[in-house]
């Protein structure tokens, strides 16, 4: 399902955004504010050092997402973005009711412009934060990995309104658990 949403993305930015405009877009230097929607979907195995070692679990959630970037022009047709972006998010699956996620993306993206579209492929570092329901007794828990991911993207003729599609794939690491994630934003931007 997580792969059907990120295909409704791509094809939403490839499909309906073509016709919003006459001229041509070009690469251009600048900040960017952008905010949205989240969903991630894990895979997690417990290591050696749990107390379920071998064990395998899975959860997914999904919220609200921010971020900010900086584009830097390489030419007409090429930039390189640094970006930061954070999301808060309701999980489901095998964690307890009222777990809460962050997830926090430090990267950079390279973008190819082929008029007012944009590709771009990334690498990044990634966190999570797993907050336990309030009254809980348990600490939240926090990892770090690192992954890459690739986005779509349209931005206006004037440059100052655009849309992103971006899908992340990362691995992080707890202290008794190793999890792979897979992430969908989409974002509107200016």
């Amino acid at each position: 399902m997580q792969a059907s949403r990120v295909w409704v993305c791509i094809l939403a930015v490839t499909l309906l955004l073509p016709g919003a405009g006459s001229a041509l877009a070009k690469a251009k230097d600048g900040f960017g504010l952008m905010g949205g929607f989240a969903s991630h979907s894990a895979s997690g195995t417990f290591n050696a050092a749990s107390l379920f070692p071998g064990q395998k679990f899975n959860y997914t959630s999904s919220g609200l997402s921010v971020g900010i970037d900086y584009q830097i022009a390489l030419g007409e047709s090429f930039s390189i973005n640094p970006f930061l972006m954070s999301s808060g998010e309701t999980v489901g699956g095998d964690l307890a009711a009222g777990t809460t996620a962050g997830h926090g993306i430090l990267g950079l993206e390279f973008r190819f412009w082929p008029g007012n579209f944009f590709i771009g492929v990334h690498a990044g570092s990634y966190s999570e934060v797993l907050t336990p329901p309030s009254g809980s007794t348990s600490a939240s828990l926090d990892a770090r990995g690192s992954g890459s991911g690739f986005s779509l993207g349209w931005e206006s003729d004037k440059g100052h309104v655009f849309v992103v599609a971006q899908h992340d794939s990362f691995k992080i690491s707890y202290a008794d658990a190793d999890v792979t994630e897979t992430g969908s934003r989409l974002q509107i931007g200016y």
